[in-house]
This record gives C-alpha cells, structure tokens and sequence, in this order.
C-alpha cells in the first residue's frame, strides 16, 4: 500500500523545469550525472520526500536498517518538513532508521584536544539532528520512533571510529549532500579536499565559515564562528549507496553552474567528487538553476 502511495504521490509533482543528464568529462567512458531542474523548491521537497520514504518503506519491509546521511543546516528543512507531513497522515515505524549527521563544530577542550559543542548550542550540528529525531518521532505517535541511540554523530575524541561504526552497520543507504554557496564545500571539506579523506578534525575554510553565517543565523559576525570541525570526508560519503545532492534558492546559483560545467572532479570544487559516484543525483529549484539549462533528453 505504501509503495503504491509513493508512486502516485511522484506522478503527482508538478513537472520539473527540466531534467537531463550531464555529460562527465572522462576518457572512453559514456556517463552522464543526472540533474533534476524542479519548478519550485516544494516540487523539489516532494520529490526527494517520496524517494526517501520508498527507502525506508523497503527498509522496513524487508527487516533491515536504512541508514541516511543527513548535513545540518537550511537545505533539508523543506524536505524533512513534506517528510513529517506525509508521516502524521500515513505513519510507518522508524526504528530501522539511523540518522548519520555529516558534521559538526568543535571546540577547543582546554587540553590540547577537541570536543564537541553543547548540544543545546545554537549551532550545534546534533542539535539539529536531535529536531530531526523529535519531528519525526512527532509525526508518527504511537508507533516505533528513532531511538535516541539511532542519531550518530561523529565524535572529535576518535574521528576515524564514526567511519568504522557507519561500516559495521552496513554503510549510508542514502547521503543527502548540501553545496557549499561559495566555495562548492561539502559537509566541512573544504576546496583541495583529497578524494580519498576520511573523517577527521578540520580547520574551516573562511569561505565555508561565511557561507554558515547564514545557515547559523544567530552569528553576528564572522569572529563567532568556530575555526575548526569534525566531518566526514569525501571517501565517506562516496561509500554511500545513494547520494542525493540538493541545493535551491537563487545564492547556491553559482555554485551549480561551477559544478555542472566542472564535468569531473576537482578537488578545487569538492562537490564535483558525485562525478564519480555510480548512484547519484543532482536536484534543484529552477531559482538555483542560474541560467543554466541541459537539453532536454531526445
């Protein structure tokens, strides 16, 4: 009943602006990257909604985890909200589900060492997961929820452990992926990203540190955003089954059309390590579109 609601719910999202598929740079093979141009951001929201929904569905179904990899922040709040929508009216269990937050600040402990922010801080990464878990557990009462034990979040005393533990529970089933307004960043790598990185302790780029003063509203100036992260590497999230990157409204523009004519991987622009990925796609809202268009399939 669930996978027939989904599928309605899909072909009922009004057609997008256009899709296409990007042609990768790359000798002797013929791969393209898919790009999805919706009309609007709630065109955009349903569709990456009933995707995620069908996983967890199939999840369930078949008695296993269905892991997501979720970045904190502007980008997924519309998603998440059609999400818990769709969840209050129709609710499933959401004990399989396992929230893998991509990153977070850290702070400096006093004794040569890191450690994570308060949960309770304004720009804490988890404090966003923990609003995640909370809607959701909301939206589907009475049912299974998200244990508090199923939202992850790495840890700056063993970086390299949240890598390990992601392995041992199988791997990300789906790794939604924001991009970086300025600099193409993705979770905290910062441009000249190896693509073989893992998770470990960063300092921040001063490009990724004033794109968050928009996504941490509460900063009054630059000087208030932490200098240093933790946060999963590129390598991390090509493990991925399924990456969705995602970007809307008309500042991630530019950022787009970087990534779009980059046409392979440039560790200059870390988004464009989804080039390499055999399962992944690109969504966006027609305002991030910037005058960019892909031929329409023939």
């Amino acid at each position: 009943m669930f996978g027939l609601f989904w599928s309605i719910l899909v072909s009922e999202v009004a057609p997008p602006t256009y899709a296409g598929e990007v042609p990768r740079r790359k000798e002797n093979q013929d791969v393209h990257l898919n790009l999805t141009v919706n009309t609007t951001l709630e065109d955009l929201a349903e569709a990456v909604a009933a995707e995620t929904l069908s996983g967890l569905i199939a999840a369930n179904e078949e008695n296993r985890r269905f892991l997501i990899g979720v970045p904190a922040g502007r980008t997924l709040v519309p998603v998440f909200e059609v999400i818990e929508k769709e969840l209050r009216a129709r609710p499933i269990a959401l004990d399989r589900l396992t929230i893998v937050m991509m990153d977070d600040y850290v702070l400096a402990n006093g004794h040569g060492g890191w450690a994570a922010p308060p949960s309770t801080a304004h720009f804490s990464c988890r404090r966003f997961g923990e609003k995640l878990r909370t809607g959701l557990n909301s939206a589907v009462a009475g049912m299974p929820g998200i244990p508090e034990s199923q939202l992850w979040s790495p840890d700056p005393v063993d970086p390299s452990a949240y890598d390990r533990r992601i392995f041992e529970a199988g791997g990300i089933d789906l790794f939604f992926v924001a991009v970086g307004a300025s600099d193409c960043h993705v979770a905290f790598n910062p441009p000249g990203t190896a693509v073989d990185s893992r998770t470990r302790i960063i300092p921040l780029a001063t490009t990724t540190r004033t794109d968050n003063l928009k996504t941490f509203p509460e900063f009054t100036s630059l000087e208030q955003v932490p200098t240093h992260g933790i946060t999963v590497g590129i390598a991390t999230l090509a493990d991925a089954r399924r990456l969705l990157m995602l970007a809307h409204g008309t500042s991630k523009g530019p950022a787009v059309k970087r990534l779009i004519e980059a046409g392979a991987f440039d560790s200059q622009w870390p988004a464009t390590f989804i080039y390499d990925h055999p399962n992944a796609s690109i969504q966006i809202d027609a305002a991030a579109d910037s005058g960019l268009r892909i031929p329409q399939p023939v």
